[in-house]
């Protein structure tokens, strides 16, 4: 029984990013010694010749194909992947009957429409580690594809213990090409988000259940990391600092074996103290992005985010009294935005002086979110409806102010970032960046007021 996993994604902005999902099916699989290989499209220069290469060499009996993003989620300038997806599924077609098995976050966003828009033969919803193995298992066993048309799509949900899992395996993949040209690996301390931002899809894929990872565990993981030659790192969590005492145990074994990494996170600013962002400083950490989304409290109410300003200025203050470079996102444009309410969140934001602000307009709507129930009553699209068309929330009426508002303000704000927009951020500034050897996110390297970048690099070019 041979197995072969697809990694299909190849977009590079902000960064390429490392197929940390692929990476835990292919440790489970290695864990139960079944035979595999990885086809990561990500740095591949023809993807038709890649594939026929592959499968031609390598005839695979089932294809494992990961689908992480369906789109850049980013308004006005959106593109979606679906296909590309479709062209890599009709490559394997020609040179392979093996069944094509999906997963990933994208696909168990909308399992339905992706499979029959890509045309595969099954998925798993949510985490497949076990899943997957089991469906190998099942095929070697039975000698044949052992599912029926009406249970093509498995749903089997969280895994409860995390420590249970192996390693995910990174042999198979270019890791020093995402390291120089992506800046950074990727790691998870911790899967599932109770939070109720009415637009996340978080608590959709990994559940609302926090699933934590042991100290020691994360750690046995970053040492293999280091081992492999990547030594700055993402923390993919939904935040890393909750449970607070989860975040500070994590910092303290990542102190405790003198781990050489440095690495950056998403932060909650409702559990920020000043005791985390110490014991984060000592553990390597160079950087923290806030959800923070919107700085009127309206917009935060509207949007679920559960903290309040006091929460988003006191967070930000701790960050530069210890001297933590801090990003905050916002989101313009949500459920009762306005005008008024937009400028007062871009200058309330200013004042508490980040390194840097990365800034979308419009969110994109996802099935099963609260935003797409709130947009069903307002008369916007299904989201299902068209994979090539990405559905986006815009208050009613803002479009023209709040793009004119938005580019007027860039003008004065070079260390913003507004990705739908293309401004102050875009690829051939991102590959000119990593060329000189940045690690991290690219955000870092702004100073307040200005970028800090190395001599002789490019300047603003948004």
């Amino acid at each position: 029984m041979k197995v072969l996993l697809i990694s299909p994604n190849i977009e590079s902005l902000p960064d390429p990013v490392f197929p940390i999902g692929v990476a835990c099916i292919a440790g489970a699989l290695k864990e139960r010694g079944i035979t595999f290989r990885i086809l990561d499209l990500c740095f591949v220069q023809d993807f038709e010749k890649a594939l026929e290469d592959e499968l031609t060499s390598y005839p695979p009996d089932l294809i494992g194909l990961s689908i992480r993003n369906l789109d850049n989620v980013s308004w006005p300038h959106y593109v979606s992947y679906v296909p590309f997806y479709r062209r890599v599924v009709e490559s394997v077609r020609r040179y392979t009957r093996a069944p094509i098995f999906l997963g990933g976050s994208g696909f168990s966003l909308m399992p339905g429409k992706v499979l029959e828009v890509l045309g595969a033969d099954g998925g798993i919803i949510g985490e497949g580690e076990r899943a997957f193995t089991r469906l190998v298992q099942g095929i070697q066993e039975a000698g044949k594809w052992p599912l029926e048309p009406e249970k093509r799509i498995l749903s089997p949900g969280p895994i409860q213990d995390l420590d249970a899992l192996p390693l995910p395996d990174r042999s198979g993949f270019d890791n020093e090409a995402y390291l120089m040209k992506g800046g950074m690996g990727n790691i998870q301390t911790k899967r599932g988000c109770p939070f109720r931002c009415i637009y996340c899809t978080y608590p959709l894929i990994e559940g609302t259940r926090m699933r934590l990872r042991s100290p020691s565990r994360v750690c046995d993981e970053i040492a293999d990391l280091l081992d492999q030659g990547i030594d700055n790192l993402f923390v993919v969590d939904s935040a890393f600092n909750y449970p607070p005492e989860h975040a500070e145990a994590v910092c303290r074994e990542m102190v405790r074996r003198k781990l050489p990494v440095r690495w950056s996170c998403y932060l909650n600013p409702a559990f920020v103290t000043p005791r985390l962002m110490e014991l984060m400083g000592e553990a390597g950490c160079s950087g923290v992005e806030f959800g923070t989304d919107a700085a009127h409290p309206e917009m935060l109410r509207n949007l679920g985010k559960g903290f309040g300003m006091e929460d988003v200025r006191r967070a930000s203050e701790i960050c530069r009294h210890s001297g933590m470079p801090f990003c905050h996102s916002l989101l313009l444009g949500g459920p009762g935005e306005n005008l008024d309410t937009a400028r007062r969140s871009l200058e309330t934001v200013r004042t508490m002086e980040p390194t840097a602000v990365i800034c979308m307009v419009g969110i994109r709507v996802f099935p099963g979110t609260r935003l797409a129930r709130l947009g069903e009553r307002e008369g916007i699209p299904d989201p299902a409806s068209d994979l090539l068309n990405p559905v986006f929330y815009l208050a009613p009426g803002l479009e023209e102010e709040i793009l004119s508002l938005v580019e007027e303000f860039s003008r004065d704000n070079p260390t913003w970032i507004f990705p739908g927009l293309n401004i102050n951020m875009n690829h051939d500034l991102q590959r000119k960046l990593r060329r000189f050897g940045l690690k991290g996110p690219l955000w870092e390297y702004m100073a307040r007021g200005r970028r800090r970048l190395p001599t002789g690099s490019p300047r603003n070019e948004g």
